[in-house]
């Protein structure tokens, strides 16, 4: 086949403030792949920053410097999150600097950001498209594909694509693959470099390639890199945490031939006997890591207690009776505001967070001299809960997080071999109130890796009777 024209889509990258995440391995893997691809240009399509700031925003055009190739832009709706970014980009973001004729192919990339085409938006592909009566074709690449855009816009663009014979429209946004078509034109959404959010597959560029008829094709370029695992404690450290009955949670997971199973028991009236005699059988069959989800500890702030303490106690009494080998438990349940008071931009603790610290020693010095590990799961705020609100839960920035992980080790440095750490929840970062663009995926595995004794994996859909994002839905 015959190709006149070829031009590279990189697209949702989210690059955050956070130095050396995978998204900037990422970045570094693209440029260099791009020079030795050779496009006649790379279309960059919007949210290459998660949440608009300035550093992130110099970083991402400053990895661009090596390119070889002309690079055109149109804008996400994350470079609107803050507005440092349009700033930066503004030279990017001019109508004449987002367009390109290829050889007689005009090549358009309108600003969908707002999921919206503006009026003076369509005035201006309106103009292209006349002062281009001779082109030998037309496309588009712009943010949000079609389906996404206001109704008015749908309409009026779905119109324009027919009246103009655009050959192909190009986007992101949606962080998954797929072809369709908007009348005669297909439509390419594709889903990008986010290592985190890209979905069904491996994150990665796009190569467009155009026939001498004019029909175009995409051939998706996945992101390599290194892989470079870690030893674990059993063979396949892949498992469960299962919510009720344990003596049921043990025996479907010797059915299921999985060698790790947290219990998370709502009550403490199983059978003893019955539990010892499943885990024993589960254990007959080979190596096993045993995981307990201990009840939260909380703050009641009208009766100025802690609360959960006799509860917690009595779970790890049961826990250490049946040998597990580590502890999961949320943060502290209480406000941010109450654990740590700003001070001259230096977070200092409160009388709170001492009672809790001392709490945790109560609990948890005994397990730890007998060599139980104890992870400490983060949590997370409801959807569009703002970073300075009051009632924003704790250790929910990845600061408080890591500033919890190291007071609860540094209170058991004196007690040898000591293994304590974050069990991370994925789904809670990723679905965070306003924090979860704020502090993406990557940020916290940059941050809080090395901290990281294990994982959470609860998925993060949409809830089809809200239609909003929501945590603990089916994988």
């Amino acid at each position: 086949m015959n190709i006149t024209h070829r031009f590279i889509q990189l697209t949702d990258l989210h690059l955050s403030d956070t130095p050396d995440t995978a998204a900037h391995h990422a970045l570094r893997w693209a440029v260099d792949r791009i020079n030795r691809e050779c496009p006649d240009f790379l279309a960059v399509s919007g949210d290459i920053t998660t949440f608009g700031t300035a550093v992130a925003t110099r970083r991402f055009i400053e990895a661009l410097e090596p390119l070889d190739v002309p690079i055109f832009f149109t804008p996400g709706n994350a470079e609107h999150r803050c507005p440092e970014a349009l700033s930066i980009l503004a030279p990017w973001c001019r109508q004449e600097n987002r367009y390109t004729n290829q050889r007689g192919l005009l090549v358009l990339l309108p600003d969908t950001a707002r999921q919206a085409l503006a009026p003076e938006e369509r005035a201006w592909m309106d103009r292209m498209a006349a002062a281009h009566r001779d082109r030998a074709g037309c496309i588009l690449i712009t943010h949000c594909p079609i389906e996404t855009l206001e109704t008015n816009t749908r309409t009026w663009l779905a119109t324009w694509i027919a009246r103009t014979e655009v050959e192909c429209l190009v986007a992101g946004h949606r962080h998954i693959h797929q072809v369709q078509k908007i009348g005669d034109c297909p439509q390419f959404t594709t889903r990008g470099l986010d290592p985190d959010k890209a979905a069904g597959d491996l994150p990665g560029l796009s190569r467009f390639e155009r026939s001498v008829s004019g029909r175009w094709s995409e051939t998706f370029i996945p992101w390599s890199y290194p892989v470079s695992l870690l030893p674990a404690d059993v063979p396949a450290p892949v498992g469960w945490s299962v919510q009720g009955d344990p003596v049921q949670t043990v025996r479907e997971t010797l059915e299921s031939g999985l060698p790790c199973v947290e219990l998370r028991p709502r009550t403490l009236d199983y059978s003893r006997r019955a539990l010892q005699e499943a885990l024993q059988r589960l254990r007959d069959r080979g190596p096993v890591l045993l995981s307990w989800h201990l009840p939260s500890l909380s703050w009641n702030a009208r009766t100025r207690q802690i609360e959960g303490e006799d509860t917690v106690r009595a779970h790890i009494e049961c826990a250490r009776e049946i040998g597990v080998t580590r502890f999961t438990i949320h943060v502290p349940q209480a406000p941010a505001p109450s654990m740590l008071r700003p001070t001259d931009g230096d977070p200092r603790p409160t009388d709170l967070w001492h009672q809790f610290v001392a709490c945790y020693d109560t609990l948890f010095r005994d397990p730890a001299k007998a060599g139980l590990h104890i992870a400490i799961e983060n949590v997370h705020n409801p959807q569009g809960m703002p970073v300075d609100h009051p009632d924003r839960k704790f250790a929910t920035t990845i600061g408080e997080y890591i500033h919890w992980l190291d007071a609860v080790g540094d209170r058991f440095s004196d007690i040898p071999n000591a293994r304590t750490g974050a069990h991370f929840d994925v789904g809670h970062a990723r679905n965070n109130g306003h924090l979860g663009n704020v502090h993406p995926l990557c940020d916290w595995y940059a941050r809080v890796g090395h901290r990281i004794l294990g994982y959470h994996i609860h998925q993060v859909d949409t809830d089809p009777a809200t239609g909003r994002l929501a945590n603990h839905r089916e994988i």
